[in-house]
């Protein structure tokens, strides 16, 4: 991990991302990255994966809300399984902080890339048998970590075995680059609605290129899975850059919830018994 901090992208990223912010915010990062906590070292960015920390943290704080006993994590595209291995550490940080019990499960070809289909799979950024596995298996798997490995449209099936009684699907990582692989990977939102949260938070890896399109690739396959799905619709956090203390990171464009219109937290029978909510007026005695 600590040989990252040397590679010229990840200063590039730093100086991008953290350098034309507030000087104030930076300075207070510092205390917080000595002595603070996990959860407030997510606030600021300080936990490796930034996308990875604040996404399974959304989707842990949103099922203790919606009660949820135990949640599945999932990360499509795994390589040699560095994503796999940050979404098992944090997870498990997270579990213990919320109470909520999780697995995470990977899901890949094991062999690279698979050949593009056509235009739509960006074959001019993505290959044939890029991000290999590098022998990557489930001998060595963190604790409550597995991976599936074969083609996507076909192994995405196996995360039926995995929905137990109140378990649900709270988190999603899409990185397979191609439109083809992206939309098998989609798949994984067919199951009935009782099996998700009522949002259920998604990173897309392979949106943040200027020349990614809606007509190719994962933006592609969003836009026809919304087309598809009636109650269960795939959009891009509100205004995440404006509720962030570091704004211009560029993983915030990238994270998404895939909305479960149906769900059983959203029927209105369930919130009539809240208590009222009141907004006083100032200018009146």
């Amino acid at each position: 991990m600590f040989k990252k901090i040397f590679l010229l992208r990840i200063w590039k990223r730093i100086y991008l991302e953290r350098i034309g912010e507030p000087i104030i915010y930076n300075i207070i990062s510092l205390f917080v990255f000595i002595f603070g906590s996990f959860l407030k070292k997510i606030d600021y960015d300080l936990v490796p994966r930034q996308p990875y920390a604040f996404g399974l943290n959304e989707a842990f704080k949103r099922s203790a809300e919606e009660k949820v006993k135990k949640i599945l994590i999932i990360e499509f595209g795994v390589a040699s399984g560095t994503g796999l291995f940050n979404l098992a550490y944090i997870s498990r940080k997270l579990s213990n902080i919320y109470k909520v019990d999780y697995e995470v499960i990977g899901f890949d070809s094991g062999k690279g890339m698979p050949k593009p289909t056509s235009y739509r799979d960006h074959p001019e950024k993505y290959r044939f048998k890029d991000f290999p596995s590098l022998g990557l298996n489930n001998k060595k798997m963190p604790l409550k970590t597995k991976i599936y490995l074969g083609p996507i449209n076909k192994t995405y099936k196996f995360i039926k075995n995995n929905l137990k009684k109140n378990t649900k699907i709270a988190f999603v990582s899409i990185d397979v680059d191609y439109y083809s692989s992206t939309k098998s990977a989609l798949k994984i939102f067919n199951f009935k609605h009782s099996l998700y949260l009522s949002s259920t938070v998604i990173y897309f890896d392979d949106i943040n290129n200027i020349d990614h399109n809606k007509f190719c690739g994962e933006l592609l396959a969003i836009d026809e899975f919304n087309k598809k799905n009636k109650f269960k619709k795939i959009t891009k956090f509100t205004q995440l850059k404006n509720w962030r203390i570091f704004k211009n990171a560029i993983w915030l464009d990238q994270m998404y919830f895939m909305h479960n219109l149906n769900s059983k937290y959203r029927n209105p029978k369930n919130w009539k018994n809240e208590t009222q909510q009141i907004i006083k007026n100032p200018y009146r005695n």
